[in-house]
């Protein structure tokens, strides 16, 4: 008589946490058409029902795995903004840093195949660090000046598409551009990036906004 195969006995956190590793490697190996939930169930050792059990459908499976991109990602932005102590270019490094390592092709993935799936979590990311970076940008401004959230708002946007974008296509965009590739020319763009951001004066926040009148204009054409 052949052996008995001796079934696993998994806590439910345990089987979400195998299938979406399982999922993961997956989309590292082959991108989205990595996902197939029989594929998946192959390389985690399990039943495709279980899949379903746990996660209802694909789209569930890859919502899970869109939530969990964003925490890691949240995670590493939300630390490299908050330190203090670090320069404009030093914080600029580590967000960048922060969508490598497949990090930033993962969600753009996962966004191509859930397009309609809750981006709730990605929204909040940007509105933390929007916040970060307004308060660092108020402690900073001369005396008297207000700062403009959608200012701050608008370099967050700006960081974040240039560091998504480096992460995906940064090598095939150097390359068309006539750039050197490697660490000095990664290191040069973000110090270029950061002297841009540096240098640029907190407008003055509009009327309605703050509360406060709107500076008047001291241009050479008056009425």
């Amino acid at each position: 008589m052949g052996e008995t195969v001796k079934r696993v006995r998994r806590t439910p956190d345990q089987a979400r946490r195998l299938i979406l590793n399982a999922a993961q490697a997956a989309i590292v190996r082959t991108g989205p058409e990595g996902l197939r939930l029989q594929d998946i169930a192959a390389a985690a050792g399990i039943s495709h029902p279980l899949i379903l059990h746990h996660f209802g459908s694909r789209a569930g499976l890859v919502r899970a795995l869109t939530r969990e991109a964003i925490v890691e990602l949240k995670d590493k932005l939300v630390t490299a903004m908050t330190e203090r102590d670090y320069s404009i270019e030093e914080q600029l490094h580590r967000v960048f840093n922060a969508f490598r390592n497949g990090l930033g092709q993962r969600l753009a993935w996962l966004v191509t195949v859930d397009p309609d799936g809750d981006q709730s979590g990605s929204m909040m990311i940007q509105r933390e660090i929007a916040d970060h970076l307004h308060a660092r940008r108020i402690a900073a401004a001369p005396p008297g000046t207000t700062v403009a959230r959608e200012d701050s708002q608008f370099l967050v946007h700006l960081i974040a598409i240039a560091a998504l974008g480096d992460a995906i296509y940064g090598s095939q965009l150097r390359r068309s551009g006539g750039l050197g590739e490697g660490p000095e020319t990664d290191g040069r763009f973000r110090a270029w990036l950061a002297a841009l951001i540096g240098v640029r004066a907190p407008p003055i926040e509009p009327a309605g906004l703050s509360g406060r009148p709107r500076r008047k204009s001291r241009g050479k054409y008056r009425d």
